[in-house]
């Protein structure tokens, strides 16, 4: 008898792919939270009646002090985790205005796409990150 993962519950998550001289930007998680150390591509939870794009400007504008234009959709994908599953929204982003501060983050990184397999990346970051490395 085979096992089948089941999700419990699904959520929509973007994620913003923001790139400068050729670096994408990272952060750091901070330990008390779910993934904790683990870094992402900074974004978070669509809210009820909230557009992707505009869940993604108002997760970094939150989290970050950074307002961002959201530009094109570089993939969508699913994740399954052992107790829930993501729908993730990767854009390619800019920094419009803002000086960087951390809200919810404890450290970040400019990095090259070959640079981060270094990084402990969360699941769903290092699935994304399979597909930015096809682009390089």
């Amino acid at each position: 008898m085979s096992t089948l993962q089941v999700c419990r519950s699904s959520l929509k998550v973007t994620a913003a792919l923001i790139s400068v001289d050729g670096r994408l930007f990272i952060a750091q998680r901070p330990p008390n939270k779910k993934f904790g150390l683990q870094w992402e591509f900074p974004g978070g939870k669509v809210e009820a009646g909230e557009g992707l794009q505009e869940s993604l400007a108002r997760e970094i504008r939150e989290e970050l002090c950074w307002e961002i234009a959201v530009g094109e959709l570089f993939r969508s994908m699913e994740h399954c985790y052992s107790d829930f599953n993501i729908q993730l929204y990767a854009y390619w982003c800019s920094i419009k205005a803002g000086q960087l501060c951390l809200r919810e983050h404890v450290a970040y990184h400019w990095a090259c796409v070959n640079e981060l397999r270094e990084f402990n990346l969360t699941a769903a970051d290092r699935q994304l990150l399979s597909h930015l490395e096809k682009l390089a």
